[in-house]
């Protein structure tokens, strides 16, 4: 009998018995849950409405399922900018303390960012949120993946997923050595480029190769973080030594360890695992590379775009963590940005700006003239805090640029690595990041 992969084992973990692809499954156990204000106060006001008589019925007062393994972290539109939004984050708050939910603070950090970081999902296990870059977590070996407010109002009542077909696997194995100037989003990038808007569709997306094993976690979960925009289900990586570090550096900021129990929740692809398909990916033969408008897979070599700028925004959940801020600092230190382009850095949590802050990057920002905001995804989606006009042409960070996702439909959204959007920030036009590198940076 053919072995496993990752994302099976993990199933039939948590179903209590041998699962493979293609199987439907009634009703699947999650293991974690976290919601954000655009879609959390729906799905608890909902939740309230239709099962409340059911508790009452039976004489008891309306749970959750296990508030323990629920997370409320409000990040799209934090500082409010409306009192919707401020009402809705309220109801959040008050449903937490009443559940004892963990509820975060506006501020706190990017609900993909903070959930890995704060170690709320864990390797092996499934986690599933009201955003469909759930799929983040995917690099700690989870299986993770975005649901609806219905799927979410449920999950809130029975801790389950109902109809669940376990999806196939593409093996995207990665090889070579990355030249200088590129990194993991240059990756991601090409590989959207090879398989188009809809080359995964309904299945997922392992990583595999020296080249994955080789990244640190920060890359990981950019690759993941993109892999959506191939129409996956959702992208996983196995997890290894990087990945225990990670998780182990995690827990230990809240006074945890690592315990048996979620040791041994911890999967891995079997060598013999059946994949629907392998793709095979050169990493050595990748540039610097950008995805224009209006598709992420719309790739191209940074050395055949020079379009004008006039916005960058460097942030969201796929690129503003430690190691993104550090390579952008790097080039923007003792230069300006181009008097033509406006550059916004929003750090993905609250725990890398302050970071940021300790190491002097911030500074660096600000003297090149940046403005520099407090954890949200508000650009990223066109809520807030840099909408773009008719005409605007924005480079950026993160992994969507469809039209009209980040303002105006008649807006040009490019999407690049944090070192083309801070070489791309002085130079004010799509711009190749090595001729600004520090001798030998790689």
């Amino acid at each position: 009998m053919p072995g496993s992969t990752i994302t099976e084992k993990i199933v039939s973990r948590a179903m209590g018995k041998k699962a493979k692809a293609g199987d439907l499954i009634e009703a699947l156990p999650v293991d974690k849950l976290y919601f954000n204000e655009v879609i959390g106060p729906p799905a608890i006001l909902n939740f309230e409405k239709d099962f409340e008589d059911v508790y009452t019925e039976s004489g008891k007062k309306l749970q959750v399922f296990n508030p323990s393994r629920i997370a409320f972290m409000p990040d799209h539109t934090v500082p409010s900018c409306s009192i919707k939004v401020s009402q809705g984050i309220r109801l959040m708050s008050d449903f937490a303390k009443d559940q004892g939910i963990a509820m975060y603070k506006e501020g706190d950090g990017i609900e993909h960012t903070i959930a890995s970081e704060e170690a709320f999902v864990l390797p092996g296990e499934i986690a599933v949120a009201t955003d469909s870059h759930t799929c983040t977590q995917g690099a700690l070996g989870s299986l993770a993946f975005g649901i609806g407010t219905t799927e979410g109002e449920n999950l809130l009542a029975t801790g389950e997923l109902y109809s669940f077909t376990v999806p196939e696997t593409i093996n995207i194995k990665v090889n070579g050595k990355f030249q200088r100037g590129v990194y993991a989003k240059d990756l991601v990038l090409h590989v959207l480029g090879m398989m188009g808007e809809g080359g995964a569709s309904k299945r997922v997306a392992e990583y595999t190769g020296p080249t994955i094993d080789s990244l640190d976690m920060e890359g990981r979960f950019t690759i993941c973080n993109l892999s959506v925009e191939m129409s996956a289900r959702t992208a996983i990586m196995n997890p290894d030594s990087r990945t225990f570090a990670y998780v182990n550096e995690a827990l230990a900021r809240r006074k945890l360890s690592m315990t048996d129990e979620m040791r041994g929740m911890v999967a891995k692809s079997d060598m013999d695992a059946t994949f629907s398909k392998t793709v095979e990916v050169d990493a050595s033969s990748i540039e610097p590379t950008v995805s224009l408008p209006h598709s992420p897979a719309n790739a191209k070599p940074v050395s055949e775009v020079s379009d004008p700028i006039n916005s960058v925004f460097l942030g969201s959940c796929a690129n503003a963590r430690e190691s993104d801020l550090t390579i952008a600092a790097k080039i923007l230190k003792g230069r300006k940005v181009s008097p033509n382009t406006n550059l916004l850095v929003i750090p993905a949590s609250r725990r890398v700006y302050n970071w940021a802050m300790d190491n002097g990057l911030l500074k660096i920002f600000a003297d090149a003239g940046a403005n520099i905001e407090s954890s949200n995804c508000g650009p990223c989606f066109g809520k807030h805090m840099g909408i773009l006009a008719p005409g605007d042409r924005c480079l950026s960070t993160s992994n969507r640029n469809y039209k009209g996702r980040m303002g105006s439909p008649e807006a040009f959204i490019y999407l690049g690595s944090p070192a083309v959007a801070a070489a791309t920030a002085v130079e004010g036009r799509i711009a190749d990041p090595r001729k600004y590198l520090p001798a030998g940076e790689s």
